[in-house]
């Protein structure tokens, strides 16, 4: 649990930037999701390390798997493998948010509002913030 938390801090350190979407890329999709349980590990069960990589399992799993979990709103966007795969990529913490990888790895969920920004539906910025407020 220890590795896991260390993985989270970092990988939101490496993970924000300012992120504002250009003018070219548009709302395509957002979504409240609950971020818990399996979606902390891979479909082999290996634990996740990188916040990014759970958002990305939680679609997976939503889409895929078929697991869902109270809270978790479908998207029209990631029920494709390829475009789900650009979660790993494009995923960065909303500003004022970077909090969130230490808080998962400290209760063990989180209720996020994700934002999907692109072009011509695929996706180019996938902006996690706070889903509850």
């Amino acid at each position: 649990m220890k590795l896991f938390c260390a993985s989270l801090l970092i990988a939101a350190a490496s993970v924000f930037t300012s992120a504002v979407p250009s003018k070219a890329q548009q709302l395509i999709a957002e979504y409240y999701t609950m971020l818990v349980g399996a979606d902390l590990s891979n479909s082999r069960g290996v634990p996740l390390g990188d916040f990014c990589a759970v958002v990305q399992q939680d679609r997976a799993n939503y889409h895929r798997f078929g697991i869902r979990h109270d809270g978790d709103d479908w998207d029209p966007i990631f029920a494709d493998r390829v475009a789900r795969a650009r979660i790993a990529t494009t995923c960065q913490l909303a500003a004022g948010s970077e909090y969130l990888p230490s808080s998962l790895a400290q209760y063990g969920s989180k209720y996020v509002h994700v934002r999907v920004f692109g072009s011509g539906g695929i996706p180019t910025l996938v902006l996690v913030a706070e889903g509850a407020g």
